[in-house]
């Protein structure tokens, strides 16, 4: 008995324990464990789904930041040119104007010359004569 094994010998009684036979229960056939696969396919189909529309979703917004900062610097440039572009206009502007007060100088100068040669010169009809229409 002593061979360098720890087995007893027959005639003893041993004290491990017998493993039992796993048996599934009666609910669990083949028919519910075809349900819960399907389920679990279905569940990883849709995480799979939302992730894919997730990252969608992050690459749309992701291109309309870029989108964003492109009509951003669009519209500094388009404001700068309408900036310059305004700045000629008003100096245009401001030269005609100059030419027009030139030339309303001109013109009440004129018309003072006119006046102080007319001063005693009166048009009018005296109040007591009756005024004829035009026919």
């Amino acid at each position: 008995m002593d061979n360098g094994d720890n087995k007893q010998s027959g005639s003893e009684t041993s004290k491990v324990p017998r493993r039992r036979a796993m048996s599934l229960p009666s609910w669990l056939d083949g028919r519910t464990i075809a349900i819960l696969t399907g389920m679990v396919s279905l569940a990883a189909m849709n995480q799979t789904s939302y992730s894919r529309l997730g990252d969608d979703i992050h690459r749309l917004r992701d291109e309309m930041y870029a989108m964003r900062g492109e009509l951003r610097q669009e519209m500094y440039a388009m404001r700068g040119e309408l900036r310059q572009e305004m700045r000629q206009q008003i100096g245009g502007l401001r030269d005609d104007i100059g030419n027009l007060d030139e030339r309303l100088r001109v013109v009440e100068i004129d018309l003072a010359a006119i006046r102080t040669h007319l001063l005693g010169f009166d048009v009018r009809a005296p109040r007591n004569e009756t005024q004829h229409e035009p026919s």
